[in-house]
């Protein structure tokens, strides 16, 4: 049924571009014959090099980490920044846990894959279809695999292991605790007391990659880490992330980059939407110490990173392996009075994004306005793998390589919820504008001349036929599939004088 609805979907979007550009609108926009595609959306890009070797590929994802967070994880940066490239526009685009994870499982948009939610009709695992979930691709492409940490909201140990992963050791009871936890330990389920979740992803990393290593086979790791989500215990309570142990007392004094925003506990927020309007300030004493758990957390995260780069050079098999760094989604720290995600600011968006590997220039960057959509079908191009399914991302391969590559100028943006259709607000972001309604609510910025998106000009009537224009777009994205995902609609309309 769902394949049945997505080329439904893409049929009529397909009709709509081709109506587009039969339409002109008094030069008030761009030319609608100008739609196109951007380059790279599903074919793979790579092959075995000249000695028949073919490249490994480790995927680390932290949960909830701030792009400027990185700052803090001198070990990374050393390792993957000064040696791989950084994405330094890259966004979660729909930025909550389990629609994001499903996101990179499937290479699809929620309207997709499904899952628009943590919890709810729309949400969780149960909201996944666990037979499209992209392990298969390289399992069936002859890799073995290994997936580590937390998979995706809701899954537990009575649920189906998804069929493409040769190793398979997720969390499945007290997920977000630390320290009280239950991993799926490949078959041989084990509960864990005395050790720090990170400490656990690490070894198990480790693990795997010293195993597929000796083996000479081609390897795909997945360790999705914990850190810096906020706990919760078994009993449901809510707590700042524990420290590992020996990281208790560093950076007690960084202060939060929030704190340099001009939009940090912003004094008007009567313009901004609905979930912005009617708080209060945000406590600065209680910023300050979720920013240094969340940091503190994140050095033994960065420790694992180092000591997994050291695992794969003890191996041999570094110089043969694609290591991609980035977060689920962002999180707000008191912008706008917010704290938290799930909402379409740049703060809950923005994530770090790294990529090192062979062919990839050291200290390298792109400012490319990329999203974790766009990851399992770079994977799949690294990797010399075909996808199995339509996917909604664009590869990232030629970019990595140095090559020009264009790209999409238009990028879906989404929030949903537990309940009626699943969604909340949905809208596009663009090189200039940040735009997006749920029906009855909703927002732009005009991020030329309000980088720090305070000024809601939804209602402002110089902003009319930009607004027209990027709810065109809109229209045709929240239904996008395969390539209709990644159009060049061509210049917007100036404002108004």
């Amino acid at each position: 049924m769902r394949a049945w609805a997505q080329s439904v979907t893409a049929a009529l979007l397909v009709v709509l571009v081709a109506t587009l550009a039969t339409v002109t609108a008094n030069g008030d926009s761009a030319d609608p014959g100008s739609v196109r595609m951007a380059q790279g959306t599903q074919s793979p890009d790579s092959a075995p090099d000249a000695d028949g070797r073919r490249p490994n590929l480790v995927f680390v994802m932290t949960d909830d980490m701030r792009d400027d967070d990185l700052d803090h994880m001198p070990l990374t940066r050393r390792l993957l920044v000064e040696q791989g490239m950084e994405f330094t526009d890259a966004i979660s685009p729909h930025p909550l846990c389990c629609p994001a994870r499903a996101q990179l499982a499937t290479g699809q948009y929620a309207q997709n894959n499904g899952v628009q939610h943590n919890k709810g009709v729309h949400g969780g695992f149960e909201a996944l279809d666990p037979t499209e979930e992209a392990s298969s691709w390289f399992r069936d492409g002859g890799y073995s695999t290994g997936f580590v940490g937390k998979f995706l909201n809701g899954y537990g140990p009575d649920d189906v292991r998804p069929a493409g992963w040769s190793r398979w050791d997720a969390l499945t009871r007290g997920v977000y605790d630390y320290v009280n936890f239950s991993m799926t330990g490949d078959g041989d389920p084990r509960h864990y007391t005395g050790s720090h979740v990170t400490s656990v992803i690490e070894e198990r990393t480790n693990q795997h990659i010293r195993d597929f290593a000796r083996a000479g086979d081609p390897f795909v790791v997945y360790a999705w880490h914990l850190a810096p989500h906020y706990r919760i215990t078994p009993e449901g309570g809510r707590g700042l992330p524990p420290a590992a142990p020996g990281d208790e007392d560093v950076l007690l004094d960084e202060p939060p980059a929030s704190f340099d925003d001009p939009a940090f506990n912003e004094a008007d927020v009567s313009d901004q939407p609905s979930y912005l309007r009617h708080l209060s300030p945000a406590s600065r004493d209680d910023v300050r110490a979720e920013n240094t758990a969340r940091l503190q957390s994140l050095q033994a995260v960065d420790r694992a990173v180092g000591s997994m780069v050291a695992t794969l050079e003890a191996q041999g098999v570094l110089d043969d392996t694609y290591i991609v760094f980035t977060s689920d989604n962002g999180y707000s720290l008191g912008e706008h009075r917010f704290t938290g995600k799930d909402v379409l600011t740049d703060e809950a968006m923005q994530v770090p994004l790294v990529v090192r590997g062979p062919g990839i220039a050291p200290s390298s960057t792109s400012d490319l306005p990329v999203t974790l959509v766009d990851l399992p079908v770079t994977f799949a191009g690294l990797t010399g793998v075909a996808p199995q399914w339509q996917v909604d991302g664009t590869s990232l391969v030629p970019t990595l390589l140095g090559a020009e590559q264009s790209f999409r100028d238009t990028t879906l943006i989404q929030t949903g919820r537990k309940l009626e259709t699943g969604w909340s607000h949905r809208g596009v972001r663009t090189e200039r504008y940040l735009y997006g309604t749920d029906g009855r609510d909703a927002f732009l910025y005009d991020r030329l001349v309000d980088p720090d998106e305070m000024v809601n000009v939804v209602d402002d009537p110089r902003y009319a036929e930009v607004l027209a224009a990027l709810e065109l777009r809109r229209t045709l994205l929240v239904g996008c599939a395969g390539w209709t995902c990644n159009q060049v609609f061509g210049p917007l309309p100036e404002p108004a004088s």
